[in-house]
């Protein structure tokens, strides 16, 4: 064979196996989690650790949720692939479950140990008791296949668990903590948003009725109660954090059930702060510098994938950016930005639906979308009203909205909007944030003396009226800064922010911004 030829073989020889050896090494090879989690210990004995770290991750995002074992797996592979502040997270997250690990000793988790916040975890993992705890949550493989079970199930015996993963519309399930709320009340897990419609108002062009008229061909907006009194309701408040802090103006607030923290964006700092629930000192989740943050403007989590997302932007609209970045640790995975020739956006709220989907709020009453994998944001609606604030999503996929002159209903599939029809002498208007609660709406609302009230709005008619309202009795200092809620089973939590007594700054000198006691507060709601 003529030497040139036998060098083109051999060339090409070489360029089909790195091309092979890379696609083995890009992403996890496995399917079911139990292959995911033996497979972590195959990479772990060869030393390919960031391998290892995917596969973990495959692992816990296809097996049982919240799985005590692969969660612990995943904090060997991180600590292993050079990630010992993300081990840290989630071996504390265990901890503060009550679940004990082998964390204090295991020979993978020793750069984990090194970090200067392992005493305080240390303490954790110690009191959570005997290592072996965690075996017996490990779950048991499966291997025989789905039969049909009686419509009377057996006592003592659990339905199985598939292995596929759930649909996009199923629902989801908390951490597994016996404190933990459970209630089918957290609604930022929504339907998919083009779910179909039927018997909808009936509208010439996208656009929101703010005074409820009548559609043409007499179809109404919505069909309230003639007449309703407001139930005061007297609710407990306990304080679930405080601190305080130079220059913040709080963006957002987000409670994350599983690690019991509460994250806030600050608007300002371009940053976002975390801070554990019951304790006096936050600190940095991740700032501008590696984020690529704006102005902090919302944030939401995705629990069903443990992501967070947030999104940032300038006040006058320019550069609005998505960014999506990993729960537990904050480290930024991905951003988009805004079309370049997007009217001017500037985002005051954002969700995520069931399958993924990312919905954002903007202040002129303008919803986005950016779908699960897609690499562009859509304008799905772009209503023209004052004062947009807040955005929940409704039963049937539809969503409500938030602003100054009331409450609207936006159906994302058919592009129609309508007013949110109320009884007589109930006022929808200056609702400052909206989170769906059970079978309505439950938010914050501002009264005439400039106050600010908390209001949960019981509707019927698929999600069109209002047929019952329920006022509780804390009140909010007009002065006590923009208002965020985060909704966790019954428990709704709200920051408030105070501003403390500076000295006078001397002259010439630039005015330092004010300190600000930051405090969150929770209320049960039933």
């Amino acid at each position: 064979m003529p030497r040139g030829a036998l060098s083109l073989l051999l060339g090409a020889w070489l360029v089909l196996t790195g091309h092979a050896q890379a696609r083995s090494t890009a992403s996890p090879d496995c399917h079911l989690w139990q292959d995911c989690r033996d497979q972590v210990e195959q990479a772990i004995a060869a030393g390919s650790f960031e391998r290892a770290h995917d596969l973990a991750w495959r692992a816990v995002q296809r097996g049982p949720k919240d799985d005590p074992a692969l969660m612990f797996l995943l904090a060997r592979a991180q600590s292993l692939a050079g990630r010992p502040q993300d081990a840290l997270v989630m071996v504390r997250r265990l901890a503060e479950r009550g679940i004990a690990t082998e964390a204090l000793a295991h020979p993978d988790l020793a750069r984990m140990r090194a970090l200067p916040g392992w005493p305080e975890v240390e303490t954790l993992v110690a009191r959570a008791g005997p290592s072996e705890t965690i075996a017996a949550a490990a779950p048991a493989e499966k291997t025989m296949p789905e039969v049909a079970r009686p419509e009377t199930p057996t006592p003592g015996l659990k339905p199985r668990r598939s292995e596929e993963p759930p649909p996009a519309d199923a629902p989801r399930t908390e951490a597994a903590r016996t404190d933990a709320p459970r209630t089918d009340a957290r609604r930022t897990d929504a339907p998919s948003a083009d779910a179909p419609r039927a018997d909808v108002s009936d509208t010439d062009a996208p656009g929101i009725d703010v005074l409820g008229r009548t559609k043409r061909r007499g179809v109404s907006a919505g069909v309230a109660p003639a007449s309703v009194a407001p139930v005061e309701l007297a609710a407990p408040v306990d304080e679930a954090a405080r601190f305080t802090t130079d220059g913040f103006v709080p963006a957002g607030l987000a409670y994350d059930a599983v690690s019991r923290r509460y994250l806030f964006g600050d608007r300002d700092g371009r940053k976002l702060r975390v801070v554990g629930e019951g304790l006096d000192h936050a600190v940095d989740l991740v700032r501008a510098e590696s984020a690529g943050f704006q102005d902090v403007r919302a944030l939401a989590i995705d629990t069903r994938r443990g992501d967070l997302w947030v999104a940032s932007g300038d006040a006058d609209g320019a550069g609005a950016t998505l960014h999506k970045l990993q729960l537990v640790s904050g480290r930024p995975l991905h951003s988009i930005r805004f079309e370049a020739d997007e009217t001017a956006v500037v985002p005051v709220d954002l969700a995520i639906t069931a399958d993924g989907s990312v919905i954002v709020l903007d202040g002129t009453g303008g919803m986005h979308r950016l779908r699960p994998g897609a690499s562009t944001i859509e304008t799905v609606v772009q209503a023209k009203v004052a004062g947009a604030t807040s955005l929940a999503p409704a039963e049937d996929g539809a969503w409500l909205v938030a602003h100054e002159a009331g409450l609207s209903r936006v159906e994302l599939s058919s592009r129609r909007v309508s007013a949110l029809a109320a009884p007589t002498g109930i006022s929808l208007a200056a609702f400052e944030r909206i989170r769906a609660y059970r079978d309505g709406l439950v938010g914050v609302q501002a009264e005439a003396d400039g106050t600010r009230r908390l209001v949960r709005l019981e509707l019927a008619g698929r999600g069109r009226s209002v047929r019952a309202v329920t006022r509780f009795d804390t009140r909010i200092e007009g002065t006590a800064g923009p208002v965020f809620l985060a909704l966790s089973g019954d428990d709704l939590s709200f920051v408030t922010m105070g501003v403390q007594s500076t000295s006078p700054t001397p002259a010439g000198a630039t005015p330092a911004r004010e300190p600000a006691e930051i405090v969150v507060r929770r209320i049960r709601l039933r």
